[in-house]
């Protein structure tokens, strides 16, 4: 558990909140010194942006696989895929251009532990480049990795990159297998913490090296159960190592609220630069915030600036569900410069706005400023803006899973949602950046049935659940990444399909498709690609079961 402390931070001084949360905002005005322009908007670049895993010149694919969105028990699961794999896909002109390698904990000798029934190994993925060698490492949560007797406790592990088969190995010196056991890393191993449910990469001291941010919702601050925590592990010359690594609760100075049963704060989490310093910060989200005079609805979002010394609570801004229009929970996180500027938006999936079917899905966008964000800089999206394909209804999970990237090349980044049960077979809807954000352009919507695509839509296969916007093809032009867990009605086939974009009249189009399934990957998983991808969100909808509507 975390003691009820604060936790010490850097004196660093940013400009205070702008705002006081209040129900009722709605989007405003650019904040100051935001820019109409894609001035300042950098390609991607950097040790937190870097995927690269084998050193290739080629972005390379890092999804999980299918294993663990089946049900325990299923025999299919046993051997590598027990307790939930990983795909390495080595990026080119093809998809693979090598056989693919899945890790896991029963895949090769340097994965620490082994594949258990109630194991979750890839619920969350990550890569960056941790030790500064130009390769892309990758970061694997496992949330129900137990501890002797103790369920639920969860772990991280951290492979780093090599340019031969199998891409990923160890390193001296460093944290292979992240832990609240392990010296110097904050907190203690207990039942339910499920350390490692959500993680972010972010070079949050701007050294050079990426950061690791560890999510663990479950984690108890003094006798408050399930308030939740976060832990940021550095990197260095030797990777990610314990040395200077921080845990965060509602308790620590500088963060607005206090810890509650089921808060869960950290159960998503993402990183930016949102306050404009080219530094990143992170963006933390608690599905189970309760906010007094709310009813039926649960949530916040905290945004902790990146300083020279790292994450600085002391600066930190934020807003609730109280301010954003919707109903039930605020869900997943991201970062995005979809206005252009120096400062990142970010964006926050929630199970619907107010008012609307039950899980037909919404999305809230928070503009960033030097001040971080506020409650007077939202606008919420649902397939009822205009410009956005469809009609909200039951069980739709509009921008269930997200991705975000500059698909067309024009300075703003754009971002693809997934809608992932939309008809019962999943669509995509691509929404393009633009001095008027998100809503800049009319959107797009596709599903294995658009002819690009030509894949024919089946019920059940869950197009969209896993989304990655990343240039594989090394042609400067990124490409979307979209995974159909179960393509064709099979708990096993899996597809994934690099479709190719470009803007048409001022929306975003896709031009042409290919596709991949397990039996074409190769690494002897009985699963194809699924979700999450590293570098996508993770989706609302992790054990293709009905998330809970009730606090936690």
């Amino acid at each position: 558990m975390f003691h009820r402390r604060p936790v010490l931070a850097t004196a660093a001084v940013l400009t205070a909140l702008a705002a006081a949360l209040a129900p009722g905002a709605t989007a405003g005005a650019a904040p100051a010194g935001q820019g109409a322009g894609p001035q300042a908007v950098a390609p991607p670049g950097g040790a937190a942006a870097r995927a690269d895993v084998n050193g290739d010149g080629y972005a390379d694919v890092v999804v999980s696989t299918g294993a663990r969105l089946t049900y325990a028990g299923d025999p299919n699961t046993l051997g590598v895929d027990r307790g939930g794999s990983v795909y390495v896909i080595p990026g080119g002109g093809s998809l693979p251009t090598a056989p693919a390698v899945v890790v896991s904990q029963d895949s090769h000798d340097f994965v620490p532990g082994s594949g258990e029934d109630d194991d979750t190994f890839g619920q969350a993925l990550a890569t960056g480049d941790f030790n500064g060698d130009g390769l892309a490492d990758v970061a694997i949560g496992n949330p129900t990795e137990s501890f002797g007797t103790k369920l639920g406790v969860g772990m991280v592990t951290v492979l780093y990159g090599r340019t031969t088969s199998p891409y990923l190995g160890l390193i001296p010196n460093t944290l292979t297998q992240i832990d609240q056991g392990q010296p110097g890393v904050p907190g203690d191993n207990e039942a339910g913490d499920r350390f490692g449910a959500s993680l972010a990469v972010g070079d949050f001291n701007a050294d050079g090296y990426a950061d690791l941010a560890i999510g663990q919702p479950g984690e108890a601050v003094g006798t408050t159960q399930r308030a939740g925590a976060v832990t940021v592990v550095y990197g260095g010359t030797h990777g990610l190592t314990a040395t200077g690594s921080v845990g965060y609760t509602q308790d620590t100075a500088g963060l607005n609220g206090t810890p509650e049963t089921d808060d869960r704060f950290g159960w998503s989490l993402a990183a930016g630069d949102v306050t404009g310093d080219a530094r990143d910060d992170l963006v933390v989200g608690a599905s189970g915030e309760a906010v007094a005079g709310t009813t039926d609805a649960w949530g916040g979002v905290w945004l902790l600036p990146g300083s020279a010394s790292g994450v600085d609570p002391a600066t930190s801004s934020s807003f609730s569900v109280a301010s954003t229009g919707t109903q039930d929970h605020l869900r997943s996180v991201a970062v995005g410069k979809f206005h252009g500027g120096a400062y990142a938006d970010v964006l926050v999936t929630a199970d619907r706005k107010k008012g609307a079917p039950q899980y037909a899905g919404a999305l809230v966008v928070a503009r960033g400023g030097s001040d971080g964000v506020s409650a007077s800089r939202l606008q919420t999206l649902d397939q009822s803006s205009p410009g956005i394909a469809g009609t909200p209804e039951e069980n739709d999970f509009f921008a269930g899973s997200l991705a975000v990237g500059d698909l067309d090349g024009d300075g703003y980044d754009d971002l693809a949602a997934g809608s992932l049960r939309e008809d019962n077979v999943g669509s995509v809807t691509l929404l393009r950046g633009g001095t008027a954000g998100l809503l800049s352009a009319t959107g797009t919507t596709v599903t294995e049935d658009t002819p690009a695509i030509g894949a024919s839509a089946q019920p059940g296969e869950g197009f969209g659940y896993g989304l990655r916007i990343l240039d594989v093809t090394g042609d400067g032009t990124p490409e979307l990444l979209v995974t159909a867990p179960w393509e064709d009605g099979s708990l096993q086939s899996g597809a994934l399909f690099r479709l190719s974009v470009t803007a048409t009249a001022g929306s975003l189009t896709v031009t042409s498709a290919t596709s991949t399934t397990r039996g074409t990957l190769g690494g002897g998983s009985a699963f194809g690609p699924a979700t999450p991808f590293a570098g996508g969100t993770v989706v609302t909808l992790d054990t293709n079961q009905q998330p809970q509507l009730s606090k936690g």
